[in-house]
């Protein structure tokens, strides 16, 4: 499947993994403003995401190796349950979105 428009929207911790699974390869995995106004946790995308369609508050980079063991931990679960394959699963590279700050609108506030 894949996610829709402003997925990881305000999004202020936690871990979102977008798998993409049994999606055609000409569909992106996630619509268009993923992670808009995200100021916390980790948004993992198995595969290639377009820049052009992430929010501003967010970046881009590689998965290390603490993030691929997180990951391997959250889906052999999820494998189990579903009766998935996690090597499978895994043979698709990961990449990271994490917020740039912690306030991506502090700026517009007045308090």
């Amino acid at each position: 499947g894949v996610a829709g428009d402003f997925c990881g929207e305000y999004m202020a911790g936690g871990i979102l993994i977008l798998l993409g699974l049994n999606r055609n390869k000409n569909t992106p995995i996630a619509g268009d403003y993923l992670g808009t106004g995200m100021h916390g946790g980790v948004i993992y995308i198995r595969g290639e995401v377009d820049e052009h369609t992430l929010g501003k508050e967010v970046s881009v980079l590689d998965v290390d190796e603490k993030d691929t063991k997180l990951l391997k931990k959250h889906l052999s679960e999820f494998c189990k349950h579903f009766g998935f394959d996690l090597e499978e699963i895994m043979k698709e590279p990961f990449v990271n979105l994490l917020p740039v700050s912690s306030r991506p609108y502090g700026d517009l506030y007045a308090y």
